[in-house]
């Protein structure tokens, strides 16, 4: 397999891996997380519903003790309205001044008597002057039955959360009037709740959502989202399970470019309302935000991985597979005919082999192994005497001699071509012997078996070069030298 092939099965490999671990890690972190998002939803909603229970009967528990004050039944004996005020005023301000730190302070306190008109507010000096007796039935409740209650208003501007009880005649026990005791079911309050429950908050009435924990800029409440919920609060039909049937039914939604999980309840221990409820909801978006890191992270750990694999590619290619190249590269010499070609040391992880290939080379050849080199006077190596010379050029001629058809019925070659191949190498090889000791040079290094082993080697790269049969050789002395001349077998 190439490099290039490997390259790309390795980035494959590499990519496939990080996308799976991409894929599963993800996914299982983001299921979990929603899961735990909405486990935090309906935790927050019931948490939300007990948490206004119990405020509902302290409301009312704070209410009755402070209708039991006895300046407030003679505050409704007074027939001036400035007397009324300043005795009423008394109780209220005592009342306030009892509050324990931290304690919430009402946003208003009023003196309803027994007609049910206000007779007294705290700080008013000019009271409401519409009846709350017809127009809140838990003032009329308070006045005919005697009946402790808590409700929720929408008075002038804005929703009250109220505490009401009766007042009564210290003497005779009768009713005298009624104390309401009022906050404001707004911003701030959500805003607190948010921060007890760890996610927003937004209370509606009726048909509007009238306050949100949002906050923009600071303090101020966030207007545009509080528009923004009325589309899954009651477009949805969520505010209407929660107020008629009581569920908590859990609603993802986009808002402000966020998407949200949310609930609702209806508010509980009211007197008469029964539109007023709370929505809890979590930014899902931002519960998420942890998984952008880590897909990111595993992103870079696959593009890492990949640099490294690449890296380490082109680090082996550099240590062996470039060396094994250079001996590859050396075996072809080799099987080109070049059988004087010596391997060359190519690395610490090659080095072994290419000095197997230099012995097992001169051993076949007869020559000398490394390290048994002769050195001349000057620290040379010596020549190779045992170095065998061909005339490949006359060889060529032949060759194409022979193939063109013109020696086919040369009696010398035939008869080179029909001796038996024994003896046809241990003539070539005397005959060669022979020819170098009349020119008086050293044949010491050429053995038999090295000079057929040359001869082997020479006849098949011949064999291919010329497309013949065989190629057989005879011996001739050609400038001063013993040359082995190629002879064609057709």
């Amino acid at each position: 397999m190439s490099r290039v092939k490997i390259g790309v099965v390795v980035a494959a490999v590499v990519t496939a891996l990080t996308a799976t671990a991409h894929v599963l890690t993800t996914s299982s972190l983001e299921s979990r997380i929603v899961k735990d998002v909405e486990a935090r939803v309906e935790k927050a909603e019931q948490l939300l519903i007990q948490t206004a229970s119990f405020e509902g009967l302290g409301l009312m528990k704070r209410a009755e003790t402070l209708a039991r004050d006895p300046r407030l039944s003679k505050a409704l004996d007074e027939q001036q309205d400035v007397t009324r005020s300043g005795v009423a005023n008394e109780a209220f301000k005592s009342f306030m001044g009892e509050l324990k730190q931290g304690e919430p302070k009402p946003d208003f306190l009023a003196l309803v008597n027994d007609k049910g008109d206000v007779a007294a507010m705290l700080d008013v000096p000019r009271p409401d002057p519409e009846p709350w007796k017809s127009k809140f039935a838990a003032v009329a409740a308070a006045l005919e039955k005697r009946q402790v209650s808590k409700d929720i208003w929408e008075y002038r501007t804005g929703v009250m959360k109220v505490g009401v009880a009766p007042v009564y005649d210290a003497t005779s026990g009768s009713v005298k009037g009624a104390l309401v005791l009022a906050y404001a079911l707004n911003s701030k309050e959500a805003h607190t709740q948010a921060g007890l429950l760890g996610m927003d908050v937004a209370y509606f009435f009726g048909n509007r959502v009238r306050a949100t924990s949002f906050r923009r800029g600071g303090a101020e409440e966030d207007m545009t989202r509080q528009q923004e919920l009325a589309k899954p609060l009651f477009d949805s039909g969520l505010a209407r399970d929660a107020l008629e049937k009581g569920q908590i039914k859990l609603m993802r939604f986009k808002m402000a470019g966020e998407e949200y999980i949310g609930t609702a309840a209806r508010l509980e221990l009211n007197f008469a309302d029964k539109t007023s409820g709370a929505m809890v909801m979590k930014s899902l978006t931002q519960a998420l935000e942890p998984i952008g890191a880590v897909k990111t992270t595993i992103i870079l750990l696959g593009f890492g991985a990949l640099l490294t694999a690449i890296l380490a590619m082109l680090v082996t290619a550099r240590l062996i597979l470039n060396p094994a190249e250079e001996v590859e590269l050396g075996v072809t010499e080799i099987i080109n005919g070049n059988i004087d070609y010596v391997f060359k040391p190519v690395g610490a992880d090659l080095d072994g082999l290419a000095n197997a290939l230099n012995v097992m080379l001169a051993r076949l050849l007869g020559r000398p192994e490394p390290g048994e080199e002769q050195f001349d006077e000057n620290g040379n190596i010596a020549t190779n005497t045992s170095k065998v010379l061909l005339d490949d050029e006359a060889g060529s001629a032949g060759a194409a001699a022979a193939l063109g058809g013109s020696a086919i019925n040369d009696p010398d070659t035939l008869a080179l071509a029909q001796e038996p191949e024994v003896d046809y190498y241990r003539r070539i090889y005397g005959e060669y012997v022979d020819a170098r000791k009349v020119l008086g040079e050293k044949s010491d290094g050429v053995t038999f078996d090295g000079f057929i082993v040359k001869l082997r080697l020479n006849e098949g790269t011949l064999k291919k070069k010329y497309n013949c049969k065989a190629v057989r050789f005879r011996v001739q002395t050609k400038n001063g030298q013993v040359t082995l001349k190629p002879i064609p077998i057709v």
